[in-house]
């Protein structure tokens, strides 16, 4: 991710299992998004090779609700 993400941001996703991973190589840690609506809700492609409890499925998709990617999502706009 190249946008800056603040500190407390980082540290209210405390339940990642990558230890913030995205923030330090890129994407590839990532699910693409699909979409992003308002400031907080970004959905995204389904990426089997990605285990993350901030992937949730919304009816026939997903939505990331990690603390780090919605910030960064509202920062990339």
């Amino acid at each position: 991710m190249t946008a800056q993400i603040s500190p407390d941001t980082i540290a209210g996703a405390d339940r990642c299992p990558r230890e913030h991973a995205c923030l330090r190589t890129g994407a590839g840690f990532l699910c693409p998004a699909e979409e992003i609506v308002g400031d907080d809700i970004v959905f995204v492609s389904y990426v089997p090779e990605v285990s993350c409890c901030y992937r949730i499925s919304f009816g026939e998709g997903f939505v990331c609700n990690c603390p780090v990617r919605r910030e960064a999502c509202r920062r990339a706009r």
